[in-house]
């Protein structure tokens, strides 16, 4: 079982590399990002397994949202039309070909960008006893399929000019969506913004000194670098985190270990609030810590997918060669 989950895991992250070889005609995938096709074939149960470990609430955010939008249909009802999906998954149920649960992706099948899953097992009792283990390779999987997709259209372009000035400021590369072009520079700090009347995304850059990763300091550096930076509309008010909802790890990227910090932000003296998520990073030529860091501010709106464009921006963070 923990085998078949590390295989998982493990094609999540191969899957930024590996080739499709279908070309480059195929047509665009439709729908929107984490939206997931699952088909079953064999015995519909088997949609609803998957649907249940899909469905989970996303982490760090103000309201329940799920991990991904699930859309469940049959071998009838798959057509050339359900073919250009971006994420499908095709549980493959019959005990005359499988003797055991196998997983597998292929990507750009039918359109591009997409990833398809398949996975073949004997019955649904197996699936259901393996799903446990298998639970966190398949989202994985399907994040980093929607977080390089993100990535992709960051590269065909973005915001040249506030990449400029984080790269003057901090020495450091950053690609920055290309709709977020109000700006405000303070003391080693950069607030850039799109100014959204509904849904406002933001990325803040700041540094502070420092060799080592700490998710205690951090948090006290992130309240002081927001309550001299972002203040509220009225007099007194500012932005600062509320504690108890942060969560912090480690990861690797561009060969450079990532602190990741996921929590909700709050204006103090104001009704304000929403999701914030960082990446910080060890500068250790100039003994110094770097944030990247993005916030949304969308009251009345699902958050889950404005929070996840900015996060694909801080995957881009790296220090300037």
């Amino acid at each position: 079982m923990k085998f078949l989950a590390a295989c998982v895991a493990v094609m999540a992250v191969m899957l930024c590399s590996c080739g499709d070889g279908h070309g480059s005609m195929l047509p665009k995938s439709g729908g929107r990002p984490y939206e997931v096709l699952v088909l079953s074939t064999g015995d519909g149960n088997a949609s609803g397994m998957i649907n249940s470990i899909l469905s989970r609430d996303v982490d760090g955010l103000p309201q329940p949202e799920p991990l991904f939008d699930v859309s469940l249909t049959d071998s009838i009802h798959f057509n050339q039309v359900a073919k250009l999906a971006r994420s499908i998954i095709i549980v493959n149920v019959d005990s005359g070909l499988f003797t055991m649960t196998g997983i597998r992706y292929e990507k750009n099948v039918w359109a591009r960008p997409q990833v398809v899953v398949y996975i073949n097992t004997p019955s649904c009792n197996e699936l259901q006893t393996v799903l446990p283990d298998m639970a966190n390779g398949l989202v994985n999987l399907l994040g980093r399929f929607e977080l390089n997709a993100s990535m992709s259209l960051l590269t065909a372009g973005s915001n040249a000019n506030a990449g400029a000035m984080v790269d003057s400021m901090f020495g450091c590369a950053l690609k920055v969506p290309a709709d977020m072009k109000a700006f405000k520079r303070g003391n080693s700090f950069i607030w850039v913004s799109d100014n959204a009347p509904g849904g406002m995304q933001n990325i803040c850059v700041y540094s502070y000194p420092g060799v080592e990763l700490s998710a205690q300091r951090a948090l006290y550096v992130r309240d002081s670098v927001m309550k001299e930076n972002i203040q509220g509309e009225w007099p007194g008010s500012y932005m600062r985190t509320s504690a108890l909802t942060v969560k912090s790890g480690t990861a690797v990227e561009h060969g450079r270990t990532v602190m990741i910090t996921r929590g909700l932000w709050e204006m103090e003296g104001d009704a304000m609030g929403g999701p914030f998520v960082s990446h910080s990073i060890v500068d250790s030529s100039r003994r110094r810590i770097i944030v990247a860091e993005g916030f949304v501010y969308a009251p009345g709106m699902k958050k889950r997918n404005l929070l996840r464009q900015l996060e694909a921006s801080l995957y881009t963070l790296k220090l300037s060669k």
